[in-house]
């Protein structure tokens, strides 16, 4: 069998690519000497150098309307806070207008960025001087979530020692607040909760109030070096990513006694222990979640570890998995991952789960027939998903999920939801119908050839597109590397010549 080279992972790092929101809050920290001027004026430099055509900010290539509605609020409020050039004015008034244009559509999108509902009134609230320019009426029903989301979290009260998941958003609290937090709030890194937005909040706020925190200022240095300017949502999502690209590789049958496969699995059962059993995005986030617990602990079965299920069961809430405790709104892809972490595990022993949870899918078919989740733009990565997930247990469903597929492809091969094809959504769908093809399911494999063809055509192109939703869109470049790779890997498993390329993302 041919294999992707797999010496790169020893080298992931966590790394989620840029993003505007946190590079805005990054761009609000005042100087520690001179509290008139940023601390950081590359980061300023970074928001101008990244305005949209159409005045707004966000990722380039999607229109997503709530994302592109907070990393506008927060670059305008960053440059109004400076007003250092001469055009900052114009770039302004630009976002602005663009604020407008976008608050009809949020009503229409199925998801939100996490902690939206917490940030926006904080966004808002800070562009007071603008507030006849801001469509407000559109806004309110994001402050009937915000009450509904308070009332889950009880309280914005951080403890140090005992992380809560709302940490991750902690740039909601007033800068009193956060003026009189401390630095036994940071993590081994330097940041709260992994947080680069929270993080900068919180200096941002000692600053200001006359008081410093040069283990904040250094994450942020790093963060701002690595990024050329901007910085991630957060870092780092080390176990996240170290789970989604074995999760990868597993799907289309990677040998998991590879040494370089074992070693990153060493990793993830050494993450497993490290707090209460279970998984969270990150070895210094002391919360762990159901998304992350779920696919590791199909990972660590699939290695031979056999890992408790005490932890992913602690997930279960009658029906279906939780992400988080606290969380307002339930995940589609996280019930999936839930699906298959059940029929994975030796034995099969919570088989009446499973029939739950396969039912609760599919009270949550969306009118077309098909999955869509809160943690990834594109419904094919879901409906990838959920082939294996239904394949040899539900196999009507596996042939929906493969029809709506096959019924996507576009004419050059690939697949995007978003008007052209894409590197990424293309790899997910191959994985999908690879596991079509192994169960019998997909006879005909032409689909798979003019995928394979789509892929050597690009082969020079790069998948730069940020489709992982998280306070903003972003990218996990690891994961996306992996995903191609392990698609490459499929198609050429099914004798559909592509060629193997090392490296696909931006």
């Amino acid at each position: 069998m041919i294999t992707p080279s797999l010496n790169w992972l020893q080298d992931i790092r966590g790394w989620l690519d840029t993003d505007i929101y946190s590079t805005a809050w990054v761009a609000l920290v005042p100087s520690k000497d001179d509290p008139s001027r940023p601390a950081w004026p590359q980061a300023l430099a970074y928001l101008r150098q990244h305005q949209l055509e159409d005045g707004s900010w966000g990722e380039p290539c999607i229109t997503y309307a709530h994302e592109r509605t907070l990393a506008t609020l927060a670059a305008v409020w960053a440059l109004h806070t400076w007003n250092e050039e001469p055009g900052d004015a114009e770039r302004i008034q630009r976002g602005l207008s663009a604020l407008r244009r976008y608050a009809p559509d949020l009503a229409h999108e199925p998801h939100e960025p996490v902690g939206f509902e917490l940030l926006l009134p904080r966004m808002q609230a800070n562009l007071a001087a603008f507030e006849e320019q801001l469509p407000l009426a559109e806004w309110e029903p994001i402050r009937v979530k915000h009450e509904q989301k308070l009332a889950l979290i009880n309280g914005l009260r951080p403890e140090p020692g005992r992380q809560r998941t709302w940490w991750f958003s902690m740039e909601m609290l007033p800068d009193e607040q956060l003026a009189g937090l401390d630095d036994s709030l940071l993590d081994a890194h330097g940041a709260i909760a992994t947080s680069t937005a929270a993080t900068a909040a919180y200096l941002r706020a000692k600053r200001l109030s006359g008081s410093d925190s040069p283990r904040a200022a250094k994450f942020l240095t790093r963060m701002l070096e690595t990024g050329n300017g901007g910085v991630p949502v957060g870092w780092p999502f080390d176990v996240f990513e170290r789970i989604w690209v074995l999760d990868s590789y597993m799907r289309v049958g990677v040998d998991p006694s590879d040494p370089r496969i074992r070693a990153v699995v060493e990793r993830i059962w050494h993450s497993w222990w490290l707090n209460e059993p279970g998984l969270a995005y990150a070895d210094t986030f002391e919360v762990n979640d159901g998304d992350d617990t779920l696919v590791g602990f199909a990972v660590l079965n699939w290695a031979g570890m056999s890992p408790p299920d005490d932890a992913i069961l602690s997930f279960w809430d009658g029906d279906h998995f939780r992400s988080y405790v606290d969380e307002r709104t339930s995940s589609v892809s996280v019930n999936l991952h839930g699906l298959m972490a059940l029929r994975q595990q030796p034995g099969f022993p919570h088989r009446d789960l499973a029939l739950r949870v396969t039912d609760w899918l599919l009270d949550r078919t969306t009118p077309e027939g098909l999955f869509d989740d809160k943690w990834h733009l594109s419904p094919y990565y879901s409906v990838a998903h959920a082939i294996p997930a239904f394949v040899g247990w539900r196999d009507e469903v596996a042939c929906r999920m493969i029809d709506f597929l096959l019924g996507e492809q576009r004419s050059d091969g690939g697949w995007g939801f978003f008007g052209r094809s894409t590197l990424e959504e293309t790899s997910h769908c191959v994985i999908g119908l690879y596991h079509a093809a192994c169960a019998g399911l997909l006879a005909d494999l032409t689909p798979l050839r003019r995928a394979a063809r789509f892929f050597n055509d690009s082969a020079n192109g790069n998948a730069s597109e940020r489709l992982w939703i998280g306070k903003t869109l972003y990218r996990p470049e690891a994961i996306v590397r992996a995903t191609l790779h392990a698609a490459i890997l499929a198609l050429r498993q099914l004798r559909c010549e592509v060629q193997l390329h090392e490296e696909r993302v931006a």
